[in-house]
């Protein structure tokens, strides 16, 4: 043990040497050193003799390391860089009890005193993945981004990605115009803290655009009978390539703050790109890769330094093998219709592997072949999109998922934060994924105990029983096996008569499948009441406000597992034909749960708009697959009509009702 006495006359003398993010160091040190022992702490440029002093110091290496030490009466701070620099404070602060758990002053814990026993009298550390990135992905996010920026950086995540759209409706992703509001503080707070800046998402299409059909048909996509304007271009198309190098180029100078831009293809299962005699020998990958290639040229002539991703996704998992990345084009592989029950690379389950780790090793050497920008991995931890509103604690998941990324060669992972509402509470996934993105290697346990008393005030067992128990219910629902791997829909507007599945939609799974699920995902009723249990012995001991938000957040967990448990019943019992005794009890029982989740919505989501999303996104995933049950087993052919008109009128209502909605804080 190492003393430490912040009632000494402690100074601080900082290298800064101009540096913002060395200066942000020194401010950062002062200002939550005087917070903790209420002494001023001057910063100076010059030591005093004989007077205790923590000294700052930071190299020009390309790795975010550092070290310190504490002697008996200097501290010594040295960052292999400046953000190296800012990590080495922010540990020496954490050493000392301070812990950010969420964003803003909510989230922040800081112990009062002047004494403190250090474990140790030094720390050295260095990230295991050099990449490290938060991606905001909804207006509920984008709106407290100057606190998630803050948040990310005393938490070592060093990139920000705003994951943005120029749609009307931003419901997956912020809103184009809503960035160019707010953009101006936030990369003032990005750059301040050395974050790298990536923007962008799914915008290929657009660089195309759709009124240009009627004079320049041949730049579009051949869908095997005619040319379409309905999604992506033609690849092989010289007028689309002009076309798109022309308005790329535009759109590399309007966003100058990136250094890694994102131009992604339409975001649907597949079927989207073209089929003329020129490009119908190549694959969706291929044809994606030559579309982002004539981009990354035009990239290259605006901005030399920056990079543009290639998205690996859907149907553009397979290695583009006959097309070569330019040099400015990193590999973004997202495997968003992996299973969430089990790693990535877990040789368990049969959605996983070898699918996943064998893709990923294939891109990333056909990448490296090509002397490409370093990989990128996109992942949806924090995706309450993908999972309907919440976020399961994945603590095992995320740690060995990070494992394999690093093992791999990845440079960076992400985790896109989406979803229809903010947090009520501060977010396991969230923590952990900056946690354990600097050292998979820790052991999650005391993680997971930190982040407990850290968030909560206990100190005991009941708060780690209780998302143990979370993480077990989940590992039952979150369960799939390939054939759920498929999306399914035929369009936002057709989906009354042909409802949407989504990842893990237990609609796609095999009949044995069902049946096994339907028996063995019965123990999630006991995991969720075990849960409950812990988290009521836990009351106690935890902070009030902090507890009565978990206890909220606990009831749409209790609701949505319960509704999912509900859905797998149903369908299972549709196997045997819901002419079976008890098919019409299920589907009430279903429609039971999913308004206990939809009225959790209507209490505790303040936003009109954040709560309109949610009444849409449950709609649209999850009552419209019962009201299809409803209809074909239940109604007659006239009743069926009106059922699917109410569903189309209400998703008419829902969209106008979002539309430019979260154009504005």
């Amino acid at each position: 043990m190492v003393g430490l006495d912040l009632a000494r006359d402690w100074e601080i003398l900082s290298a800064a040497r101009g540096d913002p993010t060395a200066g942000l160091a020194a401010h950062e040190l002062q200002q939550i050193l005087q917070r903790i022992g209420g002494r001023p702490i001057p910063l100076v440029a010059q030591a005093r003799l004989e007077a205790p002093l923590f000294r700052l110091s930071y190299g020009q290496g390309e790795k975010d390391g550092f070290v310190w030490r504490i002697g008996p009466s200097e501290v010594h701070i040295d960052g292999d860089t400046p953000r190296g620099l800012l990590y080495a404070v922010y540990s020496l602060l954490e050493a000392l009890g301070c812990r950010w758990v969420a964003p803003g002053k909510a989230g922040e814990r800081l112990p009062s005193a002047t004494l403190f026993s250090l474990a140790a009298e030094e720390a050295r550390e260095a990230p295991h993945l050099p990449g490290r990135c938060l991606v905001i992905g909804h207006h509920a996010f984008l709106r407290d981004v100057d606190d998630w920026i803050v948040w990310a950086g005393r938490n070592r995540l060093n990139t920000l990605f705003i994951h943005a759209t120029d749609e009307s409706l931003a419901l997956g992703a912020v809103s184009a115009r809503h960035w160019q509001f707010r953009k101006g503080a936030a990369l003032a707070l990005a750059r301040e803290r050395g974050m790298t800046v990536e923007y962008g998402g799914h915008g290929l299409a657009g660089l195309l655009p759709r009124r240009l059909f009627r004079t320049v048909p041949q730049a579009f996509r051949f869908d095997g009978t005619r040319r379409t304007p309905d999604h992506n271009l033609c690849p092989s198309s010289v007028e689309a390539r002009d076309i798109l190098q022309r308005n790329a180029a535009a759109h590399f100078r309007a966003y100058p703050e990136a250094d890694v831009f994102h131009l992604w293809a339409d975001d649907i299962p597949g079927g989207g790109w073209c089929a003329c005699p020129a490009c119908r020998e190549f694959t969706p990958s291929e044809q994606a890769l030559m579309a982002t290639n004539a981009a990354a040229e035009a990239l290259e002539s605006v901005n030399p330094k920056a990079v543009l991703s290639f998205l690996a996704y859907h149907d553009t998992e397979a290695t583009p093998a006959r097309v070569a990345p330019r040099r400015n084009v990193a590999l973004l592989w997202a495997p968003r219709m992996r299973c969430y029950a089990h790693a990535a690379d877990d040789p368990a389950c049969p959605a996983n592997t070898p699918h996943y780790p064998v893709t990923l090793e294939k891109q990333i050497a056909h990448f490296a072949g090509a002397r490409a920008a370093p990989t990128r991995v996109f992942e949806y931890y924090l995706d309450a999109i993908l999972f309907k509103s919440l976020l399961p604690p994945l603590p095992s998941v995320i740690q060995s998922d990070l494992r394999f990324y690093r093992r791999a060669g990845v440079h960076t992972v992400q985790a896109l934060m989406t979803g229809p509402r903010p947090w009520v509470v501060p977010e396991l996934n969230a923590w952990l994924f900056s946690r354990l993105a600097w050292n998979p290697d820790q052991p999650v346990e005391p993680l997971l105990r930190d982040f407990c008393h850290s968030a909560f005030g206990d100190q005991g067992a009941d708060l780690l029983g209780y998302y143990r128990a979370l993480e077990a219910a989940y590992a039952l629902a979150l369960d799939i096996v390939p054939e759920q791997r498929h999306l399914a829909s035929g369009g936002f507007w057709e989906s009354p008569r042909n409802p949407p599945t989504d990842m893990g939609d237990p609609a796609l799974a095999p009949a044995e499948v069902l049946l096994r699920k339907a028996h063995d995902n019965l123990a999630i009723e006991e995991w969720v009441r075990r849960a409950g249990r812990h988290l009521e012995a836990a009351r106690a001991a935890s902070y009030p406000a902090a507890w009565e938000a978990e206890r909220t957040s606990y009831h749409l967990h209790h609701a949505w597992l319960s509704f999912d448990l509900a859905r797998v019943q149903l369908l299972a019992a549709s196997q045997s034909g819901l002419g079976a005794p008890g098919a019409k009890t299920l589907l009430q029982e279903a429609y039971r749960q999913l308004g206990l989740v939809l009225a959790w919505g209507r209490t505790h989501v303040l936003d009109r708009r954040h709560r309109a999303h949610f009444r849409l996104q449950h709609h649209y995933f999850w009552r419209l697959r019962l009201n299809q049950i409803r209809g074909r087993y239940f109604a007659g052919r006239l009743r069926r009509f009106l059922i699917r008109t109410a569903d189309f009128i209400r998703l008419v209502w829902y969209a106008l009702q979002l539309r430019h909605a979260f154009d504005r804080d």
